[in-house]
């Protein structure tokens, strides 16, 4: 008995194609997406260890944050439960891609106990996101 060559359905051949494309498709979407700068980079706050926590109550918070494109920004502390806007640190301001960009929360004795975040919207990519690794948390009066 002579063995018999299985051929794929039209369907079958059609479905492998198409599968095909997409992996092929997705490949390019996944390195296209690679090369873009991130939004925040390089996030950090003006602190050395000597100086211990920093008392908000008694000093400015500084921190500092590289953005990916040239924009105008809108720098905002958050409360980190309510997503409620306590400070505005700079509206609109033009933002490039290489200068570090620096920022101060003077008055955060003013804003109740609890956890911040440091939110930052992109006017002309109309986009917003919570700058990582910066987050404050503040007591209540000692």
């Amino acid at each position: 008995m002579r063995a018999t060559r299985a051929e794929g359905t039209p369907g079958a051949r059609l479905v492998l194609a198409l599968l095909a494309l997409a992996t092929a498709v997705a490949l390019l979407l996944a390195q296209h997406l690679k090369d873009k700068p991130p939004l925040i980079d390089g996030a950090g706050v003006a602190w050395h260890p000597a100086q211990g926590l920093i008392d908000a109550r008694t000093q400015p918070i500084t921190f500092s944050f590289h953005v990916g494109y040239r924009d105008n920004i809108t720098v905002s502390i958050v409360a980190e439960r309510t997503g409620r806007t306590v400070a505005v640190l700079a509206r609109e301001r033009l933002a490039s891609p290489y200068p570090r960009l620096y920022f101060r929360w003077t008055d955060a004795a003013s804003a109740p106990a609890g956890t911040y975040e440091v939110e930052v919207h992109f006017e002309r990519l109309d986009r917003t996101t919570i700058v990582p690794l910066i987050r404050f948390a503040l007591r209540g009066p000692r």
